[in-house]
């Protein structure tokens, strides 16, 4: 396929819903910012408030955050993913390790996300594309069920795994972050063939800075952009009522929603004729 000559940006919050202070902050970055995109936490206690806060940002694109490692389940079917109160509490990589000595259990993950993916269309949204909490739809099995749903329910696109940060200058990641960056952008290619056809982007870039996205990465962004379509990941939200247990982003938000708004990152785009989009206008 021809790659297009047009330099285009999706720049996607992820965790809408996933409590109050996320969601205010998410639509403060897409309001006073350069967020074109979220993909909603359809599990979590806030998600409810989030769906009806979307009357105040219509032209904010709306994905879902598949979510099977963290919160309650959502159906049935996805309980052997829960401890015995029904609540998910999983690192990324116990959960595959589970995966791959139950096999099984890859039929809870997939009723799970496939009621989670039917919860935001009853509530009248038209996902523009599928991604995950910590990462899991880039583990090749799941992958493949991920594709699936988005058949079935004609959702067009998924999040890509591969993240290639091209020239130099770019702020120092965190050791932790670099490894899941590589891991996920391996997996990745593994991947791909499985659902090339729902992978619009050349890849998915922030994976390495996760909690530190600031104005410096982002202007280097804008600067380093190529042609194609390419998606930024980010976490902007107000850590207000978010515990440690429930994530290690907590100022770590704030201060992204921050770099998000910034205007110099927003002149920086335009100046290198980005243009910042999102899945549905791909």
């Amino acid at each position: 396929m021809k790659t297009s000559k047009r330099k285009r940006v999706i720049v996607n919050a992820d965790d809408f819903g996933f409590s109050e202070g996320v969601t205010e902050g998410i639509l403060r970055a897409h309001r006073e910012g350069i967020v074109t995109s979220t993909t909603i936490a359809a599990n979590m206690p806030a998600a409810a408030a989030a769906v009806d806060r979307l009357t105040e940002a219509p032209d904010l694109a709306v994905g879902v955050h598949l979510n099977v490692c963290q919160g309650p389940v959502l159906s049935k079917a996805g309980r052997p993913l829960a401890d015995a109160d029904g609540v998910m509490r999983s690192t990324a990589g116990r959960l595959l390790l589970r995966c791959l000595l139950r096999p099984g259990l890859l039929a809870a993950l997939e009723a799970e996300c496939d009621a989670q993916v039917r919860w935001v269309l009853r509530r009248g949204l038209r996902p523009t594309h599928l991604d995950s909490h910590r990462h899991v739809h880039g583990f090749p099995p799941v992958f493949a069920r991920v594709a699936r749903i988005a058949r079935r329910y004609d959702i067009p696109f998924i999040r890509r795994h591969r993240e290639v940060l091209p020239g130099r200058g770019w702020p120092a990641a965190e050791a932790r972050q670099r490894r899941i960056a590589r891991a996920t952008h391996l997996l990745g290619a593994c991947c791909a063939p499985a659902a090339r056809e729902r992978l619009a982007t050349t890849g998915t870039w922030g994976v390495a800075h996760t909690g530190q996205i600031g104005v410096a990465w982002l202007l280097q962004a804008a600067r380093r952009v190529r042609p194609g379509a390419t998606e930024i990941m980010t976490h902007p939200g107000l850590p207000d009522g978010l515990g440690r247990g429930t994530t290690r982003l907590l100022a770590a938000r704030r201060a992204e929603m921050q770099a998000l708004c910034d205007a110099r990152v927003r002149e920086a785009f335009q100046r290198n004729s980005v243009e910042l989009v999102h899945y549905g206008q791909l």
